[in-house]
C-alpha cells in the first residue's frame, strides 16, 4: 500500500503537477490522521470496555456478600428471640415448681447462651479499596460503599462486639456464683443437670433476677443494631444492583 502511494507521487512529480501533488499529499495526510483518531478510539473503547467489566465483576462479588451477610443476620435476629422467649419463659415459670425440668434446663440453657455476635464479609470492598476506589465509575456509589464499610457497618460492629459483648460477659460470673459448681461448657447434654433439677438453685438464688435480667437487657439493643445494619445494607444492595443492570 505505501508503495502504491509513493509511485503515485512520484508519477505527479514527474509529470510536473506540482499543484495536485501537494493536494494529494494533504489528501494523505489527512487518511493518516483520521486512521490514527479510529485506532485511538478503538484502543479507548476496548479499554473502557476492560475497566466496565472489572468494574463489574467487583460489583457482583460485593452485591453477593452483602445478600449472605443480610442473610446471616437475618437469621441471628431470629435466634435473638428464641432466646427471648426463654427468658420469658423462665421468668413467668418462677412460681411453678412442677415445670419440667427438662423444659427448665432447655430454657436455662437457651437464655445463657451469647446468640449475639457482628461480622460482614468486607473482603470484596477491602479489594476494591486496595486495587481503587476509583475503578467505581458512579461516584455518588463509590462514596456510598466506603460510607457503609467504614463508618454505618464499624458503629454496628462497636455497639455489638465491645459494648453489648462486654456486658454479657459478666453472665458468666453470675451462672458460676449461682451454682455449687462452675459450668464449663454451652452443650445442654454435658451440662451438670444436677444443679437445675430443683427449682431453688435457680429462683431461690439471690443472683437469678439479676441473670434473667442480664440475658433480656442486651436483646432490644441488639435487635436495634442488627436491624439498622439490615436496613443499611438492602439499600446499598439496590443501588448495586442498579448500576449492574445499566
Amino acid at each position: 500500500m505505501i508503495k502504491f502511494f509513493r509511485k503515485i507521487r512520484q508519477n505527479l512529480l514527474s509529470e510536473g503537477k506540482t499543484g495536485k501533488y501537494f493536494k494529494y499529499a494533504i489528501g494523505e495526510i489527512v487518511l493518516v490522521v483520521i486512521g490514527i483518531l479510529i485506532a485511538l478510539s478503538i484502543n479507548n473503547w476496548n479499554t473502557n470496555n476492560i475497566e466496565r467489566s472489572v468494574e463489574l465483576t467487583m460489583l457482583k462479588e460485593m452485591s453477593s456478600a452483602l445478600k449472605d451477610d443480610i442473610l446471616g443476620i437475618e437469621r441471628q435476629l431470629k435466634y435473638l428471640e428464641n432466646i427471648n422467649r426463654s427468658v420469658v419463659k423462665l421468668v413467668l415459670i418462677q412460681n411453678e415448681p412442677s415445670y419440667p425440668n427438662d423444659s427448665l434446663i432447655y430454657h436455662f440453657n437457651i437464655a445463657r447462651t451469647g446468640g449475639i455476635g457482628f461480622s460482614v464479609n468486607s473482603s470484596p470492598y477491602e479489594s476494591l479499596k486496595s486495587s481503587g476506589l476509583n475503578k467505581i465509575s458512579n461516584a455518588q456509589l463509590r462514596n456510598n460503599l466506603t460510607n457503609l464499610y467504614e463508618i454505618k457497618l464499624k458503629s454496628v460492629d462497636f455497639w455489638i462486639n465491645n459494648h453489648i459483648l462486654r456486658n454479657l460477659n459478666k453472665r458468666g460470673d453470675l451462672v458460676n456464683e449461682m451454682f455449687e459448681k462452675k459450668i464449663t461448657t454451652d452443650s445442654i447434654s454435658e451440662v451438670n443437670i444436677e444443679y437445675l433439677i430443683n427449682h431453688d438453685l435457680l429462683y431461690k438464688n439471690p443472683k437469678s433476677n439479676e441473670f434473667l435480667a442480664l440475658s433480656s437487657s442486651y436483646i432490644p439493643l441488639a435487635k436495634k443494631n442488627l436491624k439498622r445494619a439490615i436496613s443499611m445494607m438492602k439499600i446499598q444492595l439496590e443501588e448495586i444492583e442498579k448500576e449492574l443492570q445499566k
